[in-house]
């Protein structure tokens, strides 16, 4: 499912240079459109959060899928020029806005409380497995068929997840949630822990969307070919998952307050983030051999997946206090 929500922005990222000179789609417009995505998410996720924990998960992952679904069909079918595409990325946001808390409900309600950060942790592979698999199969796709039919390939994620959607809903018992049964004093105690978590998700999301949307693009610029790229890309993702899987069940150890480990990987996004900029900054300068640039440039772009996709599983922990219900709980940190 989160695979699925995340998929039009994921490909964009993959097939970045085939899209941009097909569209004549810059920098600046390529920044606009996943801008759009992520604001977009920021608007409707709350909203998102509220609802399904009324109607239930199911009823989340049916119209989030069906919202991906026509978003990659648009782009494969319609989109013409950026403007179009900007405005089909936004739509995608809201499939994002929906599918990301709907996950953590469907979590808080299948799973065990003691192994929730390992299974977050295990949800929140979905991202950077996608983006290994796109690295590797969508710009060879790209290459004999073209971008359009690349994007059309991955509708079978959102087939697949309204499918198992569909067989998974017929043994759940729809509960209803109330979002406004705390008292005043217990609302403004959790907003007190939800506002600082919004902030920092903000920060933090800097790091998921650079990633996302300019990896390929970025070791482009450094000399290296499409296809090389895309694949350090999946490399980076790999390694991803085998951390976020580990960072999950190291917190299940640990207090649900301790926010330490979530501190230490927002840092380590920046560091990453850092070292790409430092090593473009070197090849555009052309100080001395360009080879110890560009490894630094690898070396940040293989490493910022680790730190960005890492996070996000990590921060919904302190906030799920019997009295939220989760997807309102957990949806601000798609706010900033």
């Amino acid at each position: 499912m989160l695979a699925t929500a995340i998929a039009v922005p994921t490909c964009l990222g993959v097939l970045a240079v085939d899209v941009t000179v097909d569209l004549n789609l810059g920098d600046a417009g390529l920044g606009l459109v996943v801008s759009a995505f992520w604001a977009v998410t920021a608007v409707a996720a709350p909203v998102a959060g509220r609802w399904v924990d009324r109607v239930g998960w199911p009823a989340g992952v049916r119209v989030g899928a069906l919202v991906t679904a026509a978003c990659l069909a648009s782009c494969a079918l319609v989109v013409d020029s950026w403007v179009a595409l900007l405005v089909v990325f936004a739509i995608s946001g809201v499939g994002y806005g929906l599918c990301s808390p709907t996950s953590n409900l469907v979590v808080v309600e299948l799973v065990p409380p003691a192994r929730h950060a390992s299974v977050l942790g295990m949800k929140q592979t979905a991202p950077p497995l996608l983006m290994a698999a796109a690295g590797v199969t969508l710009p060879w796709l790209a290459h004999l068929l073209g971008w359009r039919a690349a994007m059309a390939a991955v509708l079978v994620l959102p087939a697949v997840v309204l499918l198992l959607a569909w067989r998974g809903a017929r043994g759940h018992r729809a509960r209803s949630r109330s979002v406004s049964r705390s008292s005043p004093v217990v609302r403004r105690a959790e907003r007190s822990v939800i506002a600082p978590m919004a902030v920092a998700a903000g920060l933090g999301t800097f790091s998921v969307a650079t990633i996302t949307g300019f990896a390929v693009l970025t070791l482009v610029s450094a000399g290296l070919s499409p296809v090389v790229a895309a694949g350090v890309v999946s490399g980076g993702s790999l390694l991803a998952v085998v951390v976020r899987v580990a960072a999950g069940r190291f917190l299940d150890t640990r207090p649900a307050s301790d926010v330490t480990p979530l501190l230490a990987v927002m840092a380590l996004a920046g560091i990453t983030l850092g070292l790409v900029a430092v090593g473009v900054t070197g090849l555009d300068a052309g100080e001395g051999a360009g080879a110890p640039w560009r490894a630094v440039v690898v070396a940040g772009v293989v490493l910022a997946p680790v730190a960005a996709w890492t996070w996000p599983p990590l921060l919904p922990i302190p906030v799920w206090p019997p009295v939220s219900p989760p997807g309102a709980a957990t949806a601000p940190a798609h706010l900033a």
